[in-house]
């Protein structure tokens, strides 16, 4: 009883100090407080691994990464509304599912020419092509990937994301793209949420709400993507009937979209709602950190970066044909 408390009392200190940092010392950098909770508790299993080895033995912490994740996912769904959906029109729709799902078989056809295995390309392909580190989880909530894949998975995620953030908005004035065109474009390629907030913050309010929008698409394809991982038969949630291999916590997903968008929806409790959204993913997240080793950035070699960095040139490519194409 004593190490459960305990392992609670750590992982809601972590989930704290992430938010203060995210909204104090990297409030400019915009940075989500996902990526710096994975970071603590990386940094904490690594300095206190004896420590680490205690909480993990007490169940908190897989209960965490698993159950609090999935809940996490599922109140995220509150944060959009299908009548922001409709403000881009069928046009976004198409484009955000092409973006994802294009973008999730290039990466397993690059992992398979560069001789990657098959988890870390699904992981990294789902974190790139979806919503970043929250699509990289529950990805590997359905393949069970080794930790050590994961923390490689979503470290490309926070390189490839930032280094976007900060040469998005050049590109989008050196192209001389209109505000419907930047929104389409940062929302539609770059990694994390956070990311797009950041990068479209530079612009007005047409094109960062539209980039936004777009974002929020394609975390929304995060539930096709699932079922699209059972029915190649890459999930390992397959032990039994196939009910138990259904992500059910990617349909509730979308039941809390349909619900977030009806008329008489209290505004005052969606912004209670995304507030234990964040709460519960920041805490899944820093259980997962529980879970990287440092020597895998010694050993994992030059690959899971080569092949995160072939995928950032595609979504900055494919999107920018896309957008002056159609858009």
């Amino acid at each position: 009883m004593y190490h459960k408390f305990l392992a609670v009392l750590v992982l809601a200190l972590i989930c704290g100090v992430s938010f203060a940092l995210s909204n104090t010392l990297l409030a400019k950098f915009h940075t989500s407080p996902l990526i710096i909770s994975i970071i603590l508790g990386a940094i904490f299993a690594n300095l206190f691994t004896k420590q680490t080895q205690i909480l993990k033995s007490s169940g908190v912490v897989a209960i965490a990464g698993k159950q609090i994740l999935r809940l996490g996912i599922i109140l995220f769904g509150f944060n959009i509304n299908l009548s922001e959906i409709a403000s881009v029109g069928t046009i976004g729709v198409i484009y955000a599912a092409f973006m994802v799902f294009a973008t999730f078989c290039f990466a397993l056809f690059v992992a398979k020419a560069l001789g990657l295995s098959k988890d870390s390309a699904v992981l990294i392909g789902s974190g790139a092509s979806i919503c970043g580190a929250a699509a990289v989880m529950a990805t590997q909530n359905e393949i069970k990937a080794d930790a050590n894949k994961l923390a490689i998975a979503i470290c490309t995620v926070v390189l490839f994301g930032t280094i976007g953030m900060f040469i998005y908005p050049f590109i989008a004035k050196f192209l001389a793209l209109t505000p419907h065109q930047t929104g389409f474009f940062i929302g539609g390629s770059l990694h994390e949420v956070a990311h797009v907030v950041a990068a479209s913050a530079a612009f007005d309010s047409a094109a960062s709400s539209t980039a936004v929008i777009i974002k929020m698409l394609r975390v929304i394809m995060l539930v096709p993507f699932l079922f699209l991982l059972n029915f190649l038969n890459l999930s390992q949630n397959s032990g039994g009937s196939k009910l138990k291999s259904i992500p059910w916590f990617a349909l509730f997903f979308l039941v809390a979209i349909c619900v977030r968008s009806l008329p008489f929806f209290p505004e005052n409790l969606v912004q209670i709602l995304k507030l234990a959204a964040s709460i519960c993913l920041c805490v899944a997240m820093c259980a997962l950190g529980f879970g990287i080793d440092r020597s895998i950035f010694k050993a994992t070699g030059k690959k899971p970066f080569l092949l995160a960095f072939f995928i950032f040139l595609w979504l900055i490519c494919s999107s920018l044909v896309f957008v002056k194409t159609l858009c």
